[in-house]
């Protein structure tokens, strides 16, 4: 095949969408990152702020429980608020890994089968729909089952069930950092393209 066919046919390849659908859907698309972006500032705020509220409340306890603090004792009443933060943060990043799946997975779609951009931008949203599997999958599941142990008689000191919720925040945090780096880049690869005029067809190809 000569130069000139093989040109024709990635010209072919890339435009088999037309430019300014293309166009709008790399907007949506990035306009989903920016929302994937918002969630993960939202767990990585909601997650720490709702232990830190234990100590909180124990400091300055509401007068409508004040007599239930002095009756159960401050340890008591820390174990027990500590479970109740614990287990709001687990249904959280429950919930959260199966959003961020779905987004990533949004993401990839409309790229893949409703734009004409290239290799770059896909491997860069496949990447992050596969940093979202891991954490739902690796990280997030460990993290549900430590909160577990705390409903189940397992003897583990709270000092150590407190220490592997950490490194696992900390391993949630890491891979989130990633994510956000990847999804930076694609945001500025799906901004950066041109919408084509009415009268010629713009063929992407990052």
């Amino acid at each position: 095949m000569s130069t000139e066919s093989r040109a024709a046919s990635q010209s072919a390849s890339l435009n088999r969408i037309a430019p300014e659908s293309s166009w709008l859907c790399r907007r949506v698309a990035a306009v989903l990152v920016g929302i994937w972006f918002g969630g993960i500032l939202l767990v990585a705020l909601a997650a720490p702020a709702s232990l830190q509220s234990v100590d909180s409340v124990l400091t300055s306890p509401p007068q409508s429980i004040t007599k239930a603090v002095k009756s159960l004792g401050p340890e008591l009443t820390r174990e027990i608020l500590q479970f109740q933060a614990g287990e709001a943060n687990r249904v959280m990043f429950l919930i959260w890994g199966w959003t961020q799946l779905a987004l990533a997975g949004a993401v990839v779609i409309l790229l893949l089968f409703l734009s004409n951009v290239g290799r770059t931008v896909l491997g860069l949203s496949f990447a992050m729909m596969l940093l979202a599997a891991l954490i739902k999958f690796l990280v997030i599941s460990r993290i549900a089952a430590s909160g577990r142990l705390t409903q189940a008689s397992v003897q583990i000191a709270p000092a150590e069930l407190a220490e592997r919720l950490r490194f696992m925040y900390y391993t949630f945090a890491a891979f989130e950092l990633v994510v956000v780096v990847l999804g930076s880049v694609l945001l500025v690869l799906l901004l950066g393209g041109r919408r084509s005029g009415s009268g010629r067809r713009h063929v992407e190809e990052i």
